[in-house]
């Protein structure tokens, strides 16, 4: 994979995994129940990252 589009991969996963590490602290505090679909978003993120990187 190219350099450049592999750097953009990663950092658009690792942009991914804080907006769902943002949503489940958030949904921690206000307590909207939506800490599940937070779970998701970081799940999803971590994996795109394996794919990227193995």
């Amino acid at each position: 994979m190219d350099s450049k589009k592999r750097l953009a991969y990663n950092i658009a996963c690792v942009g991914l995994a804080f907006v769902g590490v943002f949503h489940v602290v958030f949904s921690t505090i206000f307590d909207y129940g939506f800490r599940q679909v937070g779970g998701l978003i970081i799940a999803a993120a971590l994996f795109g990252l394996l794919l990227i990187n193995a």
